[in-house]
């Protein structure tokens, strides 16, 4: 027999994947004791549309605990390039606000980072719905289609839309909501269109030592989630140290607690990345080490509106050259940065401060691409509204004062030169910012350089 959904053929994947969950959840669900947390596991895939099921871009799973209508989610993404740990869990389900991190993936499609929302895991499907009730939730509207028997398990067929256009077809328990499997479209890059799809694949109950030891360690999870301070639309791995410093001071406790649990892999997860940012934060250091009250290398500059920028007629003030991509798609972290960069550098020009933004869009370092990346940049400057010149070379300047990239760092890169033109500061990677006190980090770099004039 060929299974079918949304008159689809679905992928062998997630075919054997729904084929496991349902007779799993048939035999367990009945036995599942009141007061122990279901465990629940989920298969999906990304697909890229084509030839028979497509191509698949992405496997992942999620695990979904479940107690007294309370439920908690781990995506297992890409460790390297999907999801970042810290973004990986949280509460869901219809009661949860939006302002919550919800399930998702991280993809990169066309060099750009796309964060992929997941179909909801539980569907709050209304008393005694009966066939074309609707509802909304968590931005979608709702429409119950039909109930079948799915392996002597009563569920609905809802399908799901979005005001942006997007469609989802859910199949939910009719008892719990939970869902079972789903379908759901994804647009990136110029419009392409992908499939994700979801299946439970196993179901069942916590032993009750588990499933007590669960209970107190999402509630570490979600407070050290809080103190992380991580913004919704984050998708960078990258800590601060700040962060890592909070992180390492959970992780044993942590770890104690995820000891034979289905979260324990998260917290093992957690350790090791975070042990790697340790090394990367300590690269960070020895090249800022390296590079204090050193002469900066000399440059020259190309300026989007044609004109040069060169190093020599910047003697005699302190400078700021913030090293990042400049490119005006997509809008996403750490991009916002530049906004409080423009508010410093006019709160303080007047005391001999200027900003120089180098752009290290690959575009500009490529004659064909030149116009295409001028204008890139040129859009965001706009769009930021930023008065600080931006400029590019061939890329031999964020070389010679290290590109954090090469110790498995991110950009943007900062280095502040003081009127001798001596560095005077070097951090890799974004200022963790407070709405109130914007780059409060930098701002203390500069008071010391500032005042002595």
């Amino acid at each position: 027999m060929t299974l079918q959904f949304s008159n689809r053929p679905i992928n062998q994947f997630v075919r054997d994947a729904i084929v496991v969950g349902l007779v799993c959840a048939a035999s367990t669900l009945v036995a599942s004791a009141a007061d122990s947390a279901q465990h629940s596991m989920f298969a999906g895939s990304l697909i890229q549309p084509g030839d028979d099921d497509g191509n698949i871009l992405r496997r992942f799973e999620v695990q979904l605990l479940t107690k007294n209508e309370t439920h908690f989610f781990h995506v297992i993404d890409d460790a390297r390039h999907g999801c970042p740990w810290s973004d990986s869990f949280g509460r869901t389900g219809p009661a949860v606000g939006a302002d919550a991190v919800q399930p998702h993936l991280v993809y990169d499609y066309d060099g750009h980072a796309y964060m992929i929302g997941l179909p909801p895991f539980v569907v709050a499907l209304p008393t005694g719905v009966e066939p074309d009730a609707t509802w909304e939730q968590g931005g979608w509207h709702m429409t119950a289609i039909e109930q079948r028997s799915v392996n002597n398990v009563p569920a609905w067929i809802v399908e799901a839309r979005e005001p942006r256009g997007l469609r989802q077809t859910l199949t939910a328990d009719a008892a719990t909501g939970i869902t079972l499997r789903a379908e759901a479209d994804v647009f990136m890059g110029q419009g392409d269109q992908f499939r994700l799809t979801l299946a439970r694949s196993s179901v069942k109950s916590l032993e009750q030592a588990a499933s007590d030891k669960i209970d107190e360690l999402q509630n570490e999870l979600l407070a050290l989630q809080t103190t992380l301070k991580r913004r919704p639309d984050a998708h960078l791995s990258e800590l601060s140290a700040r962060q890592i410093a909070d992180v390492v001071a959970a992780s044993d406790r942590l770890a104690a607690l995820a000891t034979g649990t289905p979260l324990e892999m998260l917290v093992r997860q957690m350790k090791s990345d975070v042990a790697q940012q340790q090394k990367r934060l300590a690269s960070t250091a020895n090249r800022a080490s390296e590079l204090m009250n050193s002469d900066s290398p000399q440059f020259i500059l190309s300026l989007l509106d044609g004109g040069t920028l060169e190093s020599g007629n910047l003697k005699g003030k302190t400078v700021i050259l913030h090293f990042w991509d400049y490119r005006d798609t997509p809008l996403s972290e750490p991009y916002g940065q530049t906004g409080y960069l423009e508010f410093l550098f006019n709160q303080k020009k007047k005391l001999n401060l200027t900003v120089v933004g180098v752009s290290t869009n690959p575009d500009l370092q490529n004659k064909e691409n030149l116009k295409r990346g001028r204008r890139s940049v040129r859009k965001l400057s706009e769009f930021m509204n930023l008065s600080y010149p931006i400029g590019h070379d061939d890329g031999t300047l964020l070389k010679n004062f290290g590109d954090p990239r090469d110790t498995r760092g991110q950009l943007p890169l900062w280095i502040v030169l003081n009127a001798n033109g001596k560095v005077a500061h070097y951090h890799a990677g974004y200022y963790e910012v407070d709405a109130a006190q914007g780059l409060k980090d930098l701002e203390n770099v500069l008071a010391d350089l500032l005042s002595t004039k």
